[in-house]
């Protein structure tokens, strides 16, 4: 019996080490994401949707640091953002694809909301329609 409670002890000790290394690691170095918000007039009825699009991917996206832009603007952080309410405040204008030029050098994911108006190459384009 004592070398089943040894056996179990040492496989507990070496995953609870594997998983504290892992979460440091993780915690240290996070991936990054690009999500860029297509705010053309025509997107207006639809930021709610986004909205919740946005927080749903922050709460299910753990370990990530979420880059957040516009097709006028790049934002910086999302987590420094002083409230996802700027993203939206300012609604004009029809989306091209060299609003999407200032975003060519980054190489990680990238995330285009938008009512699929254009198609970008090397985006995951998410449309609301």
């Amino acid at each position: 019996m004592l070398k089943i409670i040894k056996t179990f002890s040492l496989f507990f000790l070496l995953h609870a080490v594997a998983w504290g290394g892992t979460h440091y690691y993780l915690s240290q170095n996070p991936k990054e994401v690009l999500i860029v918000v297509d705010t053309s007039f025509a997107m207006k009825p639809h930021f709610p949707a986004v909205k919740n699009w946005i927080s749903d991917f922050k709460n299910g996206s753990r370990y990530t640091n979420i880059i957040i832009g516009t097709d006028k603007a790049a934002l910086g952080e999302l987590s420094k953002l002083n409230s996802m309410e700027s993203i939206y405040r300012i609604s004009f204008g029809r989306i091209n694809k060299k609003s999407l030029d200032r975003y060519s050098n980054f190489k990680n994911k990238k995330y285009f909301l938008s009512d699929g108006s254009i198609t970008v190459d090397g985006w995951n384009i998410i449309t609301f329609d």
